[in-house]
């Protein structure tokens, strides 16, 4: 019996890995790169941020020192027409907050057309920059590029 209910979680698991996977948006790429002359160190304020962090394989490092980069996929399972990056970096007062989205909606004529955006919000003084290095048309996979000085 142990043994039935055993396989029976497992084979469960399983499914619901599987159906995770298939409900989940086209990944992007994300590459922070740190132009300043100390770290930036990687922070999480709010539930978007928080999500980007759980999303994101491998995990962020905590910090990128100065010339350095760290990049990471992020995945997220709200859609399969929908996906988002949201992070923040810090170099002493300075703070940079990177906005990347892909949605794949309709047209007024009923017609999907996937749109891919960037943004930041620059603060202390800092100097950031967002730009999508790569989209791919047939996975809508994307990469995008952030920079903090």
């Amino acid at each position: 019996m142990n043994a039935r209910k055993s396989l029976l979680a497992l084979l469960t698991a399983a499914a619901l890995s599987a159906a995770g996977a298939a409900h989940a948006g086209p990944p992007v790429a994300v590459t922070i790169k740190n132009l300043g002359t100390a770290d930036a160190v990687y922070s999480i304020v709010g539930s978007n941020e928080t999500s980007t962090y759980a999303n994101a394989t491998p995990k962020p490092a905590a910090s990128v020192p100065p010339g350095g980069t760290n990049t990471y996929s992020v995945q997220s399972t709200i859609s399969p027409d929908a996906n988002y990056a949201i992070v923040r970096y810090k170099i002493g007062s300075k703070t940079c907050v990177f906005n990347t989205t892909y949605v794949n909606g309709y047209t007024s004529s009923g017609i999907k057309v996937p749109t891919w955006n960037k943004s930041y919000t620059a603060s202390g003084g800092a100097t950031c920059t967002a730009n999508i290095t790569s989209t791919n048309i047939s996975t809508h996979a994307w990469a995008v590029e952030f920079t903090i000085k």
